[in-house]
């Protein structure tokens, strides 16, 4: 276990991270950019889209991660978490941060990922977590033939490169195929990753983990990429995303919500 709590600290990125924003400068040039958030030319990323983020702000569950009218737990995916050492996202994945996430996951503007992990890095230090590795979550190898490259891996890079943490992308694999969990339900979506991944002891053992995907739906797949990592020795597995989908309300209930598209 960890003597003391590993603070985020405000880092000076990464030289590749520096080297990346002067080749995609000179990529502007020739090709102006579009926000992805709201198609506007100029920027990646707006400022006007980055002020209409919804932020998810304290106080939140401390399990989690979703916004409570006070701090303590709520009474949502906790069973079926009990492998992360605890659940954050930066935003609510809708408005300009769906679209914009869409654009980097299906119409291949790879280069907004950077600029994406700039709202996870800013996230991530109000929020004070601890870590000392970022690993992403793997993507099927099928589907990673097919789109030519792992989002979620893409953001914990240039995340990684901001906050000044070891960036371990060969740390956890996938397995086992897997569907994708678009339109499953909570049940199918955990019995659909259930031992799907494994992790290089080596790389994780006795350290603290900060696992980045894009969206978090239920947590059923940080959560079995969390039990792979603790299984190879991981000390702490903070599940990280850049997007919450929000719970739906049923009645007094509250229950995650079954799909993101």
């Amino acid at each position: 276990m960890l003597t003391a709590p590993l603070r985020p600290r405000a880092a000076r990125p990464h030289w590749a991270y520096t080297v990346r924003q002067w080749l995609w400068a000179g990529v502007d040039v020739l090709f102006p950019p579009r926000c992805g958030g709201c198609a506007r030319s100029g920027q990646r990323f707006c400022a006007r889209c980055r002020a209409g983020l919804a932020w998810l702000a304290a106080p939140v569950c401390e399990a989690c991660g979703y916004p409570l009218e006070a701090g303590g737990r709520c009474l949502n995916y906790h069973p079926d978490l009990r492998s992360l050492t605890g659940l954050r996202s930066a935003a609510f994945f809708e408005g300009p941060l769906q679209h914009a996430l869409h654009r980097l996951k299906y119409s291949r503007d790879m280069i907004l990922a950077d600029t994406l992990a700039e709202v996870l890095a800013e996230a991530w230090l109000r929020l004070a977590l601890p870590g000392e590795i970022v690993i992403p979550v793997p993507l099927a190898s099928e589907r990673l033939r097919e789109r030519g490259y792992n989002q979620a891996a893409l953001l914990a890079r240039g995340f990684a490169e901001l906050i000044g943490l070891p960036y371990r992308p060969g740390a956890l694999r996938r397995v086992r195929h897997t569907r994708t969990q678009v339109g499953l339900s909570v049940n199918e979506r955990q019995s659909n990753v259930q031992a799907a991944f494994r992790a290089d002891a080596p790389a994780v053992r006795g350290r603290a983990c900060v696992l980045i995907d894009d969206v978090c739906t239920t947590g059923a797949t940080l959560a079995a990429c969390a039990a792979a990592l603790a299984q190879a020795g991981a000390t702490q597995v903070w599940g990280f995303t850049l997007g919450r989908a929000r719970a739906v309300r049923t009645g007094a209930a509250t229950q995650p919500p079954l799909e993101v598209v």
